[in-house]
């Protein structure tokens, strides 16, 4: 289940712990993409809920375009609210996603 990133100390801190354990979701999913049902000539994991979001990701191959998308989904209105595109989850893009997906969970906190 997703959590805040931020430390409730009030001085912004993003707990390194907190964005390991983003960052193996990321990967977990990354690697249970191979076991998905194929749909369309896509593929989709649920990486984790919180409340009305579900933080999925999808492989897309498409010419020209990202193969990877982290979609932040409402469930409220089954809609996609923001995505990430990413090639190949190297070191920049795995950075690049974790701070995606814990900017979205700090919204949804605000929001809520």
């Amino acid at each position: 289940m997703l959590q805040s990133c931020w430390v409730s100390a009030g001085d912004g801190v993003w707990p390194e712990a907190r964005r390991d354990q983003i960052e193996e979701q990321i990967i977990r999913a990354y690697v249970q993409l191979i076991f998905a049902a194929e749909a369309d000539g896509s593929r989709t994991v649920t990486l984790s809920r919180q409340g009305g979001l579900e933080v999925r990701l999808t492989e897309m191959p498409l010419p020209g375009m990202p193969t990877f998308w982290l979609e932040i989904h409402s469930l409220g209105t089954r809609s996609i609210i923001d995505s990430l595109g990413c090639f190949e989850f190297d070191e920049d893009e795995l950075a690049a996603a974790v701070e995606f997906i814990c900017e979205a969970q700090e919204r949804h906190r605000t929001w809520h």
